[in-house]
């Protein structure tokens, strides 16, 4: 819409509800509509200059490594019985692992574009969508959709699908490197797979069996000790706060905490598998297991206003950068040997209170 509109929508969304102090530049604006209307025609362009056959081998590496891990971790669970772990282990295996880009791209053959008719180009994918949509109607579901275009930086889990999804675009440095020790891409990428992997089995993932149904696979005496020990992490969480007195929501983060916190664990497992894991030998002066956590640490780097910031401990179901590194590492194990962490230091949490899920 003509600039007075724009204005308005940057005077409340902008300045109140995020701090921003200018409107972002129109170019970054057309960037992203080019993704959003024409995500898979412009991935196309992406992934032949950006991710490589041998990238994507490797990452399907990480992630069947993480699987086979997370299978090891469910049938060692002390706190849940045969019959669910049973379920578990089914759900686990039939995941569906999506990788940089679709197996088929889509068509936009009946789209038009022209460099200097730009509302003309927006109508015209508006109609395109509508169409694709209603296309579907009464035809099978189509499981080889993709919710994200391949150059986002982003992944996400779709517990209807059993599915697991990582873009291209989040499979780049800081997240991944093909050509990075096993320390850094294991505590950068390898966090974010266990992270969606564990999503299939949070608050709300759990709730979906192996075909996407949404199906009560849990015994009572399992849920109830999976909610007593979430508990743990909700209580954790909620005593975080940012802006010297505002909490972060423990109840509210519950399911993407505990993605955090269980992806640290079984990304942490899988990196120790690997030889650089079992070594002791140090790059730029940092062991292999002080890398994997500094690796962990530096994918959340940030920077956002204070009204952003206030917005999202309110309103969103991820906790603040800092607290998704706090949080897990505080929990985890490995972390406290890596860094020599004793009672008494600022991170450190008794071992009887930390969170003990997946």
């Amino acid at each position: 819409m003509s600039k007075r509109f724009r204005d308005a929508r940057f005077d409340f969304y902008g300045k109140v509800i995020n701090g921003q102090k200018v409107q972002k530049e129109r170019w970054k604006t057309i960037a992203e509509g080019a993704d959003g209307g024409l995500g898979e025609l412009l991935g196309q362009l992406y992934v032949a200059k950006y991710f490589t056959p041998d990238a994507k081998k490797r990452m399907l590496d990480l992630v069947n490594n993480l699987q086979a891990v997370y299978r090891d971790r469910i049938q060692k669970l002390d706190w849940m019985t045969p019959e669910t772990k049973k379920h578990a282990l089914e759900k686990l295996d039939a995941f569906t692992k999506k990788i940089g880009y679709p197996d088929k791209w889509r068509n936009y053959d009946d789209v038009t574009i022209s460099p200097d008719a730009y509302y003309a180009n927006v109508v015209s994918i508006a109609k395109h969508n509508y169409n694709y949509m209603m296309n579907k109607l009464g035809k099978p579901v189509d499981r080889s959709e993709w919710g994200m275009t391949p150059p986002t930086v982003d992944a996400y889990s779709n517990p209807t699908f059993n599915e697991v999804v990582f873009p291209a675009g989040i499979l780049q440095y800081p997240f991944f490197d093909k050509n990075a020790d096993d320390a850094i891409n294991y505590g950068g990428i390898g966090l974010v797979i266990g992270h969606e992997m564990t999503h299939e089995f949070d608050d709300q993932g759990r709730q979906y069996d192996k075909d996407g149904n949404l199906k009560d696979w849990w015994t009572k005496s399992d849920a109830d000790n999976f909610k007593k020990r979430v508990q743990v992490l909700i209580d954790q969480y909620d005593k975080f706060t940012v802006l010297d007195n505002q909490h972060v929501n423990g109840k509210l983060t519950q399911g993407e905490n505990l993605a955090d916190v269980g992806g640290l664990s079984i990304a942490y497992e899988a990196f120790k598998r690997t030889p650089e894991g079992k070594s002791n030998t140090k790059i730029d002066g940092f062991t292999p297991d002080q890398r994997f956590f500094l690796s962990c640490a530096q994918v959340w780097r940030s920077k956002r206003t204070d009204e952003a910031t206030r917005t999202q401990i309110n309103t969103d179901p991820h906790s603040p950068a800092m607290f998704r590194v706090l949080g897990p590492v505080a929990n985890n194990p490995g972390f406290y040997t890596a860094f020599d962490i004793k009672p008494g230091d600022k991170m450190y949490i008794p071992e009887s209170q930390r969170v003990k899920v997946w």
